[in-house]
């Protein structure tokens, strides 16, 4: 009976011994997927940041040229320091 024990005891402990090195690779792996899509994740934040930037740089300049352009009643141009553009949310564009 005893013999019968640290044989199965030790058949169980290599079960456990393989369970737990294909746990570790699993989550190795996991470990470089996860990785990998921050990598992603990081340059696709890159390009937003540089797609939003040059879309800034965009409305101030269209802002500068509308404002140049505007005239109060008197026929003096408005001072841009004073007053800005909004985008709607139909897309128009009002005078702040």
């Amino acid at each position: 009976r005893n013999i019968r024990r640290r044989g199965k005891n030790k058949v169980a402990a290599q079960k456990c011994r393989r369970r737990k090195l294909e746990a570790i690779a699993r989550l190795q792996a996991e470990l470089g997927r996860l990785g990998r899509e921050r990598e992603r994740l990081l340059r696709a934040r890159g390009q937003a940041e540089r797609a939003l930037g040059a879309l800034r740089r965009d409305l101030a300049r269209v802002s500068a040229q509308v404002l140049g352009a505007l005239r109060d009643g008197a026929g003096n141009p408005l001072p841009p320091e004073r007053f800005g553009l909004r985008l709607a949310p139909d897309g128009g564009l009002s005078l702040e």
